[in-house]
């Protein structure tokens, strides 16, 4: 289940060379992604209209995306601008294309009706003062600021809507991350969730100190620190966690905080691409700080990674398609997933089918 009327991450910006081609499925449609002569990012369907060959398989040339087999040669738009073995060009001669955009280091794809792409923008939360700046995915890029962990895309056996899951109850850290995060706090702390409109946003005032392992993440001293962590989600599968410091009794953005980019795209029903970037606020240490939270969250999402393998194969046995009508017990802690789920529902409804 996932809306097609929404801007999806296809790829990270460098996974698409000059004049190269990406082979990649966004919400179970094969994309042939590449870049035309100028450096401009573009989708058609990978799939020639001729013999059905992939057009991943060809090559870019001062016309556009030639075929590998028979040598059509496509432009960004589908049109059909060349037949070697011929000189007319059918009508037919045409692939779809996607809209696509290219910001925050990643290639950005309308999979859904071309027309709404236009006036629809990409993604992006409320900002606001310290590390509220850059909740506009500024934090990828203004390396002035930030120190930047990622991009970095991770290839997950699950359906999408799981990894939003975990992302949006982190109470599973004390038991999924017990070697990477520590995390009991989580389980017994103040917690604030709320929604406006289409966006959802989960805070959490830890109710225990910073520990050693965070703090040494952070190149913070020895002083007591609040912590907090906060979750800013947008449908279908765009967050940013905020986990942050600040001395004792200290205003939140005036301290130090790492935000965490989670890009999720479906791939299939069971499979979907996970892209993420860790910005650390205020980054300490000449970038010690930056590699430290960049290695701890490759070995967390390793560890989400099996965890939600092992969730999807579990539902597949059980012959569930989803958890939307097949959860048996619903706790407090699941809130913000349900919100996220009945906006997701929603979306996906108002669409023809």
């Amino acid at each position: 289940m996932f809306p097609r009327n929404c801007w999806y991450v296809a790829a990270i910006s460098g996974e698409v060379p000059n004049r190269g081609i990406l082979a990649r499925v966004v919400c179970e449609t094969p994309v042939a992604i590449y870049r035309t002569a100028n450096g401009a990012p573009a989708a058609l369907l990978d799939r020639c209209p001729h013999r059905l060959y992939p057009l991943s398989k060809g090559e870019v040339t001062d016309k556009g995306l030639q075929c590998g087999y028979h040598g059509l040669t496509f432009t960004s738009d589908g049109r059909c601008v060349a037949i070697p073995s011929q000189p007319e060009i059918p009508a037919t001669a045409c692939v779809r294309s996607f809209p696509v955009r290219e910001a925050h280091g990643f290639i950005w794809l309308w999979p859904g009706e071309a027309a709404l792409a236009e006036t629809t923008p990409l993604p992006a939360f409320p900002t606001g003062a310290g590390y509220r700046r850059g909740l506009d995915f500024s934090c990828v890029t203004d390396t002035g600021n930030w120190g930047v962990a990622g991009p970095e895309r991770i290839h997950i056996d699950a359906n999408y809507m799981l990894v939003v899951d975990n992302l949006l109850d982190l109470t599973h850290a004390p038991f999924v991350h017990k070697s990477t995060f520590s995390a009991d706090s989580v389980l017994a702390s103040e917690r604030i969730i709320t929604n406006a409109g289409d966006q959802v946003y989960d805070f959490i005032a830890m109710q225990a100190p910073l520990s050693p392992a965070l703090q040494n993440a952070y190149q913070l001293g020895d002083d007591i620190h609040d912590n907090f962590l906060e979750t800013h989600w947008a449908p279908p599968g765009v967050m940013i966690l905020a986990h942050g410091a600040t001395l004792k009794g200290g205003v939140r953005e005036d301290g130090t905080c790492v935000l965490g980019v989670n890009i999720i795209t479906p791939e299939t029903s069971t499979s979907c691409h996970y892209f993420w970037v860790q910005s650390v606020w205020q980054n300490k240490g000449n970038g010690i700080a930056r590699d430290t939270w960049g290695k701890l969250t490759r070995l967390a999402f390793a560890e989400d990674e099996a965890t939600l393998r092992n969730q999807q194969a579990n539902l597949s046995r059980f012959g569930v398609e989803d958890l939307d009508g097949d959860v048996e017990l619903v706790l407090k802690a699941d809130r913000a997933i349900v919100m996220a789920r009945r906006i997701v529902a929603r979306k996906v409804r108002a669409e023809p089918r």
